[in-house]
């Protein structure tokens, strides 16, 4: 009698459980090295970020991926993408509470002459928020298939713009090369989703 297939163990709730506790693990060892100091709380909302940008990159990538490229893996990304787009919403809103950690203990200091950066980023936290809380079944519905449409997709070419913003500028201006990596992913995912969306229009039938 042929077994059937083992379900993967990583899946549903379990990633985002992973998530957190690999980015509490790390924030923890930041801390107990460094201490509540301006060093501890840099590290801290770079580690955030880098681990925020992973799970970004895995939820955005998995719609035009598995069309383009079906596979075991593509396949779980889409099968998961719901519960890695919440392990991003979770740990980029603690990379918000580092951020705001580190104003708090230099007096605002950290954000001064930032206003168009508070501002922007204010904007997109609230669409993580509003994407995060629409994630569960009974938000959802009260917003509808069309609103929650929207918000997602807006939502998510926002995050990707500004993930594209700050490691793009990076390399393009301060030319520090070890960013170059996540700004090729931004610009290789962008392009297979803007990719995808030409084909279905062109032809609904050709992308699955």
């Amino acid at each position: 009698m042929q077994s059937k297939p083992e379900k993967p163990a990583l899946t549903g709730w379990t990633i985002v459980a992973v998530s957190l506790t690999i980015v509490g693990a790390c924030l923890f060892v930041i801390f107990w090295q460094h201490g509540w100091t301006d060093e501890g709380l840099s590290s801290a909302i770079r580690v955030t970020a880098r681990s925020s940008f992973v799970w970004f990159i895995a939820a955005f990538s998995a719609s035009p991926l598995v069309a383009f490229v079906p596979n075991a893996l593509t396949r779980w990304q889409l099968a998961n993408r719901r519960y890695l787009g919440i392990s991003f919403a979770l740990g980029h809103l603690i990379h918000g509470g580092t951020i705001l950690a580190e104003a708090a203990r230099t007096g605002g200091g950290s954000l001064a002459g930032r206003t168009h950066d508070v501002i922007g980023g204010g904007v997109i936290y609230g669409f993580i928020v509003f994407m995060l809380v629409t994630s569960f079944p009974r938000p959802a519905a009260w917003v509808g298939r069309r609103a929650w449409s929207a918000l997602h997709t807006v939502g998510g070419y926002l995050v990707c713009l500004s993930f594209l913003s700050s490691y793009g500028g990076r390399v393009m201006v301060e030319h520090r090369w070890l960013f170059l990596p996540q700004a090729v992913a931004i610009v290789l995912v962008l392009s297979l989703r803007l990719a995808r969306r030409f084909l279905i229009r062109r032809s609904p039938a050709s992308v699955a």
